[in-house]
């Protein structure tokens, strides 16, 4: 006579499954979707040239799909990144999600600026670290400061400068500054001045906004 199972034990059995099952995903998917966020991270800074190793983590790894996590790590070089400007300039929205962030660039240009140096920290609820260096022109800082910044007759005077020869003189770019992020947007809190009449502050989000962008 065959033996009838009670219900509980078979009951358990399936709970047993579906358990494994759950742990299984999970491990999956801490394993499978940091991966998958590095590599799209990497394909957009690396669009126009150049080499970038992105490292996510996120616990659990689920977290992602929403644009949080724990720590976001960029090490690239040789990028070639274009200005989009946004009437809405949200710069931070997606990186004042992770708990720490760290961006290296060097060898690369940033719309008007060839970076030597691009280096943008922060941990936990501490402003944003911003050190970069590099060079421009005083046309081609100008025109973007006609584009991006909204100074008043900048293209105009980038166009003289440019037709006397002065305009292709290199600038040197040395930025060191604290920034907050107001709902996303950039706010200096520390570190500022001018360069070519230009204040740095807009010149800082115009670097970071051309490189964030991309994330």
């Amino acid at each position: 006579m065959e033996r009838l199972h009670p219900p509980t034990s078979r009951i358990g059995r399936v709970a047993a499954i579906v358990a494994a099952a759950l742990v299984l995903l999970l491990v999956l998917t801490q394993l499978i979707l940091p991966g998958i966020g590095e590599g799209a991270i990497e394909d957009r800074l690396t669009e126009n040239g150049g080499v970038a190793e992105v490292s996510l983590s996120a616990k659990p790894a689920a977290r992602l799909l929403w644009g949080d996590g724990d720590r976001l790590a960029i090490d690239a070089a040789g990028l070639d990144l274009e200005l989009r400007t946004a009437d809405d300039p949200v710069v931070f929205d997606d990186l004042d999600r992770f708990g720490e962030v760290e961006i290296v660039i060097t060898d690369s240009t940033a719309g008007p600026v060839d970076l030597r140096n691009f280096v943008l920290s922060r941990d936990g609820d501490e402003p944003y670290s911003l050190e970069a260096t590099g060079a421009t022109s005083v046309a081609d800082l100008g025109e973007s400061a006609a584009e991006s910044f909204d100074v008043p007759g900048s293209d105009i005077l980038g166009g003289i400068l440019s037709a006397t020869g002065i305009g292709g003189s290199d600038l040197d770019v040395d930025l060191d500054m604290r920034i907050e992020s107001d709902e996303g947007r950039i706010r200096v809190v520390e570190g500022g001045g001018e360069i070519a009449g230009i204040p740095t502050g807009p010149l800082a989000e115009l670097i970071t906004a051309a490189i964030v962008v991309e994330l």
